[in-house]
């Protein structure tokens, strides 16, 4: 069987919005022969996926970090008579270079899987197609226009969800939709009629592997810090929790992520280190790291959760961090939904290592037993049995 696989970038296992493509790909490469069409940022390399590939088409795409930039490119790139039919309105993944190359080749395939940014590409072309949405991006957006506090980021995030979610309805064009938590899948089954599966993400758990002799203790938070969630959930860690941590223990906390803004790199200080960007992530997952997830927004499974337990670390989460990851809580992780609950955590697993060990070691076996890309694949592979 032949599949062609759409992504807005070349597929990566260090980028959460491309991780379950990535695995995706190299899990069932052995029982189906996969093409991939993507854009190319030239941020990421397609080399550990070539053997699991047929072929590989890529357009070159740029990146832009700010708004405005990101608005000019879009715009620029839309004013053409092709887009009319497509009707993607403000699309930064529009491109009528695609357009023609994904329509020129998909008749020679048995099934089409596509992320959400390249879905619109086909949701009009009669083959049996799979959107691999992962979260409920349009209510995300929704819940940041009522977060928000001044009137130009209310217009902003409301702008947002009025696209996104206009956009979503085109996931009823096509045979499934597949998400990663029950939570966006009840999201997304108010407003579309799509049959929608929930397939987990998982982990690498040979990869996420603790081999570190480093044994110093150490906050870590991960993930990429030029997005809103990320943000705020390190804004709510340094201002409402951290303090009171530092008056009980003395330990360093490490925030590990690419593009830090400059709110973020502001916050560098004697017992604050913000990396930037990391060539290994594990270098800072050390034996003795806790593991904190303070999130107050955002949707789909932390991926960056499931690496720490493989790492055999104890971690500190909101319910809406862990959400997905259906770990016991002060069992395999601890669970803290207000600021003194989150310090007096952070400060008990400081100071009890045998509790800290007993969370670590919960936590390597859950997502050895639950949470492994192999699992994530063999549901992909009935999915696609079963159209």
């Amino acid at each position: 069987m032949k599949l062609l696989v759409l992504c807005h970038d070349i597929p990566s296992m260090s980028v959460g919005a491309t991780i379950p493509i990535y695995h995706m790909i190299r899990e069932l490469s052995d029982n189906y022969t996969i093409d991939l069409i993507s854009f190319d940022s030239h941020k990421y390399d397609i080399e550990p996926l070539k053997e699991c590939l047929n072929d590989h088409k890529s357009i070159d795409i740029k990146e832009y970090l700010s708004t405005w930039n990101q608005l000019t490119y879009t715009l620029k790139n839309m004013i053409c008579t092709d887009n009319l039919k497509t009707r993607s309105f403000l699309n930064y993944y529009y491109n009528k270079d695609m357009n023609r190359l994904i329509l020129d080749n998909v008749e020679s395939y048995d099934i089409i899987i596509t992320d959400m940014p390249m879905a619109f590409y086909v949701k009009n072309v009669e083959k049996k197609k799979i959107v691999y949405a992962f979260d409920a991006v349009g209510d995300y957006n929704y819940n940041m226009y009522k977060k928000s506090k001044q009137v130009t980021s209310k217009i902003f995030w409301y702008m947002n969800y009025a696209k996104i979610n206009s956009y979503e309805k085109c996931y009823d064009k096509f045979d499934t939709c597949i998400v990663v938590n029950k939570k966006d899948k009840k999201l997304l089954e108010k407003k579309l009629e799509v049959p929608i599966e929930v397939v987990s993400n998982g982990v690498d758990t040979e990869y996420f592997t603790n081999l570190s002799t480093d044994d110093n203790p150490r906050l870590v938070f991960l993930g990429d810090m030029s997005t809103p969630p990320n943000n705020d959930a390190v804004k709510y860690f340094t201002e409402k929790i951290y303090p009171a941590v530092l008056e009980d223990v003395e330990i360093p906390f490490y925030i590990v992520g690419r593009n830090p803004t400059q709110q973020i790199s502001r916050l560098n200080s004697d017992n604050i280190v913000v990396t930037g960007s990391v060539d290994d992530v594990r270098e800072y997952l050390t034996k003795n790291t806790i593991f904190i997830t303070p999130m107050v927004s955002g949707t789909g499974i932390k991926n960056k959760i499931l690496e720490a337990m493989s790492m055999q670390l104890a971690v500190v989460s909101t319910s809406c961090g862990i959400s997905g990851i259906d770990a016991i809580d002060e069992v395999e992780y601890l669970c803290a939904d207000t600021a003194v609950d989150f310090k007096d955590a952070v400060v008990k697993l400081c100071e009890d290592e045998e509790y800290r060990n007993f969370l670590a070691r919960n936590a390597r076996v859950l997502v050895e037993n639950r949470y492994s890309w192999k699992n994530s694949a063999l549901k992909i592979k009935n999915i696609i049995n079963g159209l």
